[in-house]
């Protein structure tokens, strides 16, 4: 895997050098509010990234980044993408910000950046996004960045040891191309400002 530049963030793809960084970055408490995050030690967690595949057009497998905001050394976060049995063409996305660096777009920028990985070069036809119903934030990025209205999962996730529901929202790889108005598209000469200029 190779690491992925947006207009402001720097994805750096979790490696067994890397994977001490996120796994202090996971043991923040203010992270488990909305999602289960795994409770590894951090032997166990370095074990298990070393054992994860290293090319995203692979197979099925685990891929994790983490999020820096341009160059900057300390992660703010990280976004993941399950790939399951590949031969179905389906994925699932994750994402954490922490506190201080939310409502900045950042989480936004940084998935709109995976899934054009999934869809561009893991070759996914689709990729499911869960979280909980009370998860407001979250819920509007999917719904921003084209995900389709979501399915109620009833106990569908463990979270600060409990079932709870959640909702499981998809976006296939026709609509992620279709145009959208959060896209950038191409400039287009205005209509009325054209017929102005002098011939």
């Amino acid at each position: 895997m190779t690491s992925v530049r947006t207009k402001r963030l720097l994805l750096d793809p979790v490696t067994p050098r890397s994977a001490i960084v996120l796994w202090r970055l996971m043991q923040s408490a203010h992270l488990r509010e909305y999602q289960d995050v795994p409770r590894y030690t951090r032997d166990e967690f370095a074990r298990r990234v070393a054992s994860r595949p290293t090319r995203l057009d692979g197979g099925a497998g685990r891929f994790e980044w983490l999020i820096r905001e341009g160059d900057g050394e300390t992660p703010i976060g990280w976004v993941s993408l399950r790939v399951g049995d590949h031969a179905h063409g389906v994925g699932e996305i994750g994402y954490s910000v922490l506190a201080p660096h939310r409502g900045c777009g950042y989480a936004s920028e940084a998935v709109r950046a995976v899934v054009a990985l999934a869809f561009e070069r893991a070759g996914l036809r689709r990729v499911d996004a869960c979280c909980l119903p009370a998860n407001e934030p979250s819920r509007r990025l999917l719904v921003r960045l084209g995900f389709a209205a979501p399915k109620l999962q009833r106990a569908g996730a463990i979270v600060r040891g409990r079932p709870v529901d959640v909702l499981v929202f998809e976006l296939t790889r026709e609509s992620w191309r279709a145009p959208r108005r959060d896209r950038p598209q191409p400039e287009t000469p205005h209509p009325l400002r054209a017929a102005a200029k002098p011939r």
